[in-house]
């Protein structure tokens, strides 16, 4: 799959017009009110650690919304990655065993449908919440984080984590046909202008500003970050194969937004800056290597171009139709068109 050089852009993205017209159920939240959810959560035995994660979800994170103001399981990834949990599994736990957002139960891994912030909407009448939690979770577990002898904000290292078994990374295979169909997702998205515009091109412009390149090398970080990590990833991703385009365009949309997203975009500037020195150097090297006429001058590989280096000029081409170069002193005099000695 190739991406072409993008170079237009004026659409405003449906997603940024959607938060721009949701607005919250409550806008206002009392001090007590905020302290009783507070208290009700350490009660629950969530962490100092977890609790600003879910402060943040309870105020309303609109960029992992629907339009119906809900938490969708789709987004669930998305939103771990950008609160920093160490999976989703761990997020749904969490938006459980703190009982203050209104769960829709499904028959999935993380047995939600959706959750939602009672600041955003009211109560939905088929909600039907979890048995008791605290039986559900074994010991030392996201709600207990913490070594012994540590601060509780100090979190195990992953090695020490031990999530439920039924973690649905594992299920995350990648198979020929989900490359196929990752491939064929973003040369859709690179055949509609639109949506080249909304997602492609802002990529471009990023490249392009923060890295301080040409467009043509801009484009080229593009091209490397679709083709080397995000079609990787969605590949990787089970539910990627049960999503509609629609739906994939807001995982995306979504993604690029997240803490993850800006990594995949410093991995793809780091990785292109290094391929593109490690170009140079190979050219380089290949110049200095090609020696057709005699070891005092060498030949371009690439254009054809014979040069020699002064120490006053630099690198000094040398004519098509220039005799050899005699010695490694001899200098070309573009007047006389005759090679120099500076001893004469």
């Amino acid at each position: 799959m190739v991406v072409t050089p993008l170079f237009s852009f004026s659409i405003t993205s449906p997603q940024i017009l959607k938060q721009q017209a949701m607005k919250a159920l409550k806008t206002t939240i009392s001090v007590t009110e905020l302290q009783k959810t507070l208290g009700l959560w350490k009660s629950r035995k969530i962490t100092d650690s977890v609790i600003p994660k879910l402060l943040h979800l309870y105020l309303g994170m609109t960029a992992y919304m629907n339009q119906e103001k809900v938490y969708p399981v789709d987004n669930f990834y998305e939103i771990s990655i950008a609160l920093a949990f160490k999976n989703a599994k761990f997020l749904t736990e969490a938006v459980k065993r703190c009982g203050s957002f209104g769960i829709v139960p499904a028959r999935n891994t993380y047995g939600i449908k959706y959750f939602y912030s009672p600041l955003w909407i009211e109560k939905i009448s088929s909600e039907e919440l979890p048995e008791k939690f605290p039986e559900t979770f074994p010991q030392d577990n996201i709600y207990n984080i913490y070594t012994k002898g540590n601060s509780s904000d100090e979190e195990l290292s992953p090695e020490g984590d031990k999530p439920l078994e039924d973690n649905s990374d594992k299920k995350n295979i990648t198979t020929p046909e989900s490359l196929a169909t990752a491939k064929e997702f973003f040369h859709l998205i690179n055949e509609d202008s639109a949506q080249k515009a909304q997602i492609l091109t802002p990529l471009i412009n990023w490249f392009q500003l923060h890295e301080r390149l040409t467009r043509k090398h801009a484009c080229e970080n593009l091209v490397y970050m679709v083709n080397e990590l995000l079609i990787p990833y969605f590949a990787s991703q089970a539910r990627f194969m049960k999503s509609n385009h629609a739906g994939r365009l807001c995982w995306l949309t979504n993604l690029l937004k997240s803490a993850h997203g800006q990594h995949l975009l410093n991995d793809a500037a780091k990785d292109s800056r290094l391929k593109r020195e490690q170009t140079a150097q190979e050219t380089k090297a290949n110049q200095r290597s090609n020696h057709p006429l005699n070891e005092f001058e060498w030949t371009d590989p690439e254009s054809g171009m014979r040069f020699y280096d002064d120490e006053v000029e630099g690198s000094v081409n040398i004519p098509e139709d220039a005799p050899a170069r005699p010695t490694m002193t001899a200098i070309w005099n573009v007047l006389s068109r005759e090679w120099t000695s500076p001893q004469l």
